[in-house]
């Protein structure tokens, strides 16, 4: 394979901005041809961009249909997926890719999570069928735009949150229809991650790249620092470069059942407490509260506004009044409760294992099934569902469980709480408007401080540390993280 395809290409060559994405009107001649519809027995070709890790698992639930090209920057990490589709073409800048193959009908995009959105939309201005991991953005602005460009293209979107298409979720959803638990003002939830290192600073010590690896692209839009192994494969998720933590890795399929069941928007309100905050990695644990606003009734249940509790690093809430003695919460390493004026649910991540009790009790409720259940969702439903609908006619196709619109919601509650993580030194509970994407109760000119611990000295007999304070507008730092700039060389959207 020419060099020019393994690097990065500076041009910027995406053919439209967003701006300008109502005047792409070209369909693949696929499509065209079908009339926007494919027969059942028909294979999409498939690309996939970043296919080390859950990626891998992604495609090898899709290999029934053909996979034709593999994209990652870490040529070493994408050996096995190299091995077991050897006849796919093989990149490690998706821009060539997408410029290069013309085949391609959809995309799987399973990068760190800097690097959804400008693959998302690189592909969806191709015109392609696209399925992202969970959080579908690294910002508010792209999560919008994602959602926008999905709707105005008429595109198949699937975010990788199979809690989406699980019976368990909907199974939770009808018995909390049918009023058996009564109103909802309240939900616990809680997770013993992180389970890799967070907290920390930016490394110092340098380190050379991997041959394989092109750091440049696993940057992507985001700002240069320099390599070190922390950052990757694995370790992203503690860095708010390019994650959002123990919150952005785990809320997407844990408060998934949440979301659903009480049709959830975007939240109000946010107030944050955490161990030592910084602005390179998340905190060790976190304690947030989520208030959202109240929702339409439904025929047997009022919707009235409540408020989400989230836990993390080891902390858990207090035990609900009620709880038989059979069931606790440390028999849930992850978990939510669903507080109702008549009873409570508990139930692990993805809403597994769930239970019902009234009255103190554990109670087995039946409610007529309203929702059409996924078969396997956990494995490969969630993804043969998406090409279900890729392979739909567009005017009449059901939606995938976890399309952009629907999980949109859930991503903007994970960000807006990461950027509330960081500015609770400002001391109050901060007001979200959704519509103009902003806290309405930070002015221009407010600071936060970031307060760091520096090297421990002995005073008269007493340990102490110094303590450093910086200072930062608020109101610039919200504006940066809503709608990020990206670094030369990559489209803005």
């Amino acid at each position: 394979m020419p060099e020019s395809l393994k690097t990065t290409s500076r041009r910027s060559f995406l053919k439209t901005s967003l701006t300008g994405v109502s005047a792409l009107t070209i369909l693949p001649s696929s499509l065209i041809a079908g009339l926007g519809h494919r027969a059942p027995s028909d294979k999409l070709n498939i690309a996939a961009i970043g296919v080390g890790g859950v990626g891998f698992r992604n495609i090898t639930n899709l290999e029934n249909n053909n996979i034709v090209a593999l994209c990652d920057v870490d040529w070493d990490y994408a050996t096995k997926a190299f091995r077991r589709w050897s006849n796919a073409a093989r990149y490690k800048d998706f821009r060539l890719m997408l410029e290069n193959e013309k085949n391609i009908d959809a995309v799987v995009i399973a990068t760190p999570d800097h690097t959804h959105s400008v693959a998302a939309m690189a592909a969806m201005q191709e015109q392609k069928h696209v399925y992202v991991q969970a959080p579908m953005a690294h910002s508010v602005f792209e999560a919008r735009r994602m959602s926008e460009t999905a709707r105005m293209f008429n595109l198949v979107s699937q975010v990788g949150n199979q809690s989406a298409s699980g019976n368990e979720t909907r199974d939770i959803c009808e018995i909390i229809w049918s009023g058996a638990i009564g109103e909802i003002e309240r939900v616990d939830a809680w997770t013993s991650q992180p389970e890799w290192p967070q907290g920390n600073k930016y490394p110092q010590r340098s380190m050379r790249v991997p041959r394989d690896l092109d750091w440049d692209l696993f940057l992507g839009p985001s700002p240069e620092i320099p390599y070190h192994s922390t950052y990757t494969p694995f370790g992203w998720r503690a860095w708010w470069k390019f994650g959002n933590g123990a919150l952005g890795s785990v809320a997407p399929h844990l408060l998934q059942p949440a979301f659903a069941a009480l049709k959830l928007s975007a939240p109000i309100e946010i107030e944050a407490a955490t161990s030592n905050v910084n602005l390179e990695s998340a905190p060790v644990s976190q304690r947030l509260v989520f208030g959202f606003a109240r929702r339409d009734n439904m025929p047997r249940l009022a919707m009235p506004a409540m408020k989400l509790y989230w836990y993390d690093g080891g902390l858990r809430p207090e035990i609900p009044a009620g709880m038989p003695p059979e069931t606790s919460l440390v028999n849930y390493p992850e978990g939510l409760v669903f507080h109702g004026t008549k009873g409570m649910i508990i139930c692990a991540s993805e809403g597994k294992n769930y239970r019902v009790i009234i009255n103190g009790e554990l109670v087995n409720v039946t409610p007529e099934q309203k929702i059409h259940r996924i078969n396997n969702a956990y494995s490969g439903g969630h993804e043969a569902d998406w090409v279900r609908a890729c392979k739909e006619n567009s005017t009449n196709r059901l939606a995938p469980a976890a399309s952009f619109g629907t999980q949109l919601p859930l991503s903007e509650t994970i960000l807006v709480g990461s950027m509330a993580v960081r500015l609770q030194s400002l001391r109050k509970k901060l007001i979200w408007n959704s519509a103009q994407m902003r806290f309405t109760n930070i002015n221009d000119y407010e600071e936060f401080e970031i307060s760091e611990t520096g090297e421990m000295y002995i005073q008269n007999g007493i340990p102490k540390f110094d303590v450093n304070i910086s200072r930062h507008n608020a109101s610039h730092f919200v504006n940066q993280a809503v709608r990020p700039v990206y670094r030369e060389g990559w489209q803005q959207i």
